[in-house]
């Protein structure tokens, strides 16, 4: 955005404006009755924009509806159109006189401006929620003339958002949530007020990030607001005079209802709050607001708040997770990623940890010091030709005797195998030469049972299966110690 004052040749006629206490120093929207009317707006609804007393700077209004904007103001159409949504109206609720017995004269008037700065919060100026307010009179206590509270105040207010004309001129339908409390109020006494929001409007519509720093004599700034309460306006101009707390401006036109606007530095990010009016025809005067590093001073919601902006949700649902900031929430990620997708497992997809384990996927009763990691499950059993444990018929047939290629029924057709074969190194020559390199000392020798003396019908089926089981188990254990002593052995070669 370029620093330089926006050329006065372009700046169209119109009629002046009187002095009134509304255009000096303007806090608050004008009172009805200090707006002088045309007969053509006496016969209509409310007044135009043109009508309103203005703390313009000049003899003429530059100021322009948001989605109208046509460039000219030294920002781009893209710029505001990226922050128009976050910039929010502060109203004052509807029935005020069903709370209040003396509910004062501001039921449901157009109060102020603010900005988003996160799904919750909305940054404004402090003087909306003072107990005084130039001439509006303000609820009562009930039983009491004393004025309601600021915190009270703020909760009897809500914000509006898209309270704006579409580029036809048409205005749109604005969407409302509750103000739920004062976070903060003229804290370090500087004119500011963080207020919280119910329906975390700034998922939907955006929020702005707020600067770490003030913006620089010349530096092109912008105000998006609601001046005097009409729909939603962009102004710009350069700062022309930069303190730690405050930053004035001889070249935005603001009126009363622009209280609480964000100041937006070259960057797009809140450099402060616009809080007064001061221009006038003559152009000696300066418009001007708290500065954003008075305000990062003092309030501990801004110093601790993450430092990022989103754009409204309709604009931006499908931003890159790469160039999504910090303070982005999870639903405005890309539409599409997880979790899981985005770390290094997606190389993993096909696989479960289980699957990827040498230690558990293997075949029932491989020990787990033989599994080569890496391999098929196939290649690690020690049972190479035998099929799956679980699947053979009876429970003790024998590891080596199975029929392969016949398929889940091949057990069905095999012998039962006398363990002995194991050991007896005639049949197992392999034993004979553990057995003279002092391997087996310590294993069980295998015992042949005799002919049983119970009469088959009168054992019981469980004792049987049980006895098959025990047998498998000390199989199992023996083949074990036989594979330890193996491995030592190779260990030693």
């Amino acid at each position: 955005m370029p620093g330089t004052r926006k050329p006065s040749s372009r700046k169209p006629a119109r009629r002046e404006v009187p002095v009134t206490p509304d255009t000096v120093d303007a806090l608050f929207p004008p009172l009805p009755e200090r707006i002088p009317l045309t007969l053509e707006s006496v016969a209509g609804d409310e007044p135009t924009y043109a009508e309103m007393l203005e703390s313009i700077c000049g003899a003429t209004d530059d100021s322009q509806p948001v989605e109208q904007y046509d460039g000219t103001l030294g920002v781009t159409q893209a710029f505001v159109a990226a922050h128009q949504k976050q910039a929010v109206q502060v109203q004052w609720n509807s029935g005020l006189g069903g709370v209040f017995t003396n509910p004062g004269n501001v039921d449901g008037v157009r109060w102020g401006s603010g900005t988003l700065i996160a799904p919750d919060l909305v940054l404004t100026c402090g003087h909306l929620f003072d107990q005084s307010a130039d001439g509006w009179v303000l609820p009562r206590q009930n039983g009491s003339m004393q004025v309601i509270t600021p915190q009270q105040i703020a909760t009897s207010m809500h914000v509006n958002v898209l309270y704006q004309v579409d580029p036809s001129g048409t205005l749109r339908a604005e969407q409302s949530f509750p103000i739920v409390a004062l976070v903060e109020y003229r804290l370090g006494g500087l004119d500011m007020a963080v207020v919280r929001v119910g329906g975390n409007p700034g998922d939907t519509y955006g929020f702005t990030a707020v600067a770490t720093a003030n913006p620089s004599v010349g530096d092109m700034l912008a105000i998006i607001g609601h001046p005097a309460g009409m729909p939603k306006r962009v102004e710009a101009g350069p700062a022309t005079v930069v303190t730690t707390n405050q930053i004035r401006y001889d070249d935005i036109d603001t009126l009363g209802g622009n209280s609480g606007s964000g100041i937006l530095g070259p960057a797009g990010e809140l450099v402060g709050v616009h809080t007064n009016g001061g221009c006038n025809a003559q152009g000696t005067g300066s418009n001007f607001g708290t500065a954003i590093a008075g305000i990062r001073a003092v309030s501990p919601t801004l110093q601790a708040l993450p430092h990022g902006a989103r754009t409204a949700t309709a604009d931006d649902g499908f931003t890159d997770l790469a160039k999504d900031v910090i303070a982005t929430v999870r639903a405005a990620d890309q539409i599409g990623t997880l979790l899981a997708a985005d770390t290094a497992r997606a190389v993993d997809v096909l696989t479960i940890r289980q699957a990827d384990s040498h230690t558990v996927a293997d075949q029932v009763g491989t020990s787990f010091f033989r599994d080569q990691p890496g391999t098929p499950r196939a290649l690690d059993s020690i049972f190479q030709a035998d099929t799956r444990f679980a699947a053979d018929d009876p429970v003790a047939t024998g590891f080596l005797g199975d029929a392969g290629g016949t398929g889940p029924a091949d057990t069905r057709v095999e012998g039962v195998l006398d363990p002995g074969d194991l050991f007896d190194p005639v049949v197992n020559p392999a034993v004979a030469r553990l057995a003279q390199a002092g391997a087996l000392v310590g294993a069980r020798p295998f015992v042949q049972g005799a002919e049983s003396l119970v009469d088959e019908g009168e054992a019981a089926e469980g004792d049987v299966v049980g006895a098959l089981v025990e047998a498998v188990a000390e199989a199992r254990a023996t083949l074990e110690a036989v594979e330890a002593t193996l491995a030592r052995l190779r260990a030693g070669r």
